[in-house]
């Protein structure tokens, strides 16, 4: 049997599709669950900032996996 179930390419590969699963959670709860401390004093402008800053980051480590865009669940 071996040592490695899967290829180096495919734990690179699997990594980051888990990673960016992480992401897409992150962008769909992240009110809920990963919001900044003080989100409730906010403007609905500074959370739309904020929402336009997670997208940008997020679409930014996408592309340097190969994918064209992140995606929320």
């Amino acid at each position: 049997m071996s040592k490695h179930p899967m290829t180096r390419t495919q734990m690179k590969e699997d990594a980051q599709n888990t990673l960016m699963h992480g992401i897409a959670n992150a962008l769909g709860y992240f009110e809920e669950v990963y919001a900044p401390i003080g989100w409730d004093g906010w403007t609905e402008a500074q959370r739309d900032e904020y929402r336009r800053v997670m997208r940008r980051e997020a679409d930014r480590v996408a592309k340097l996996f190969g994918f064209e865009e992140a995606w929320s669940n």
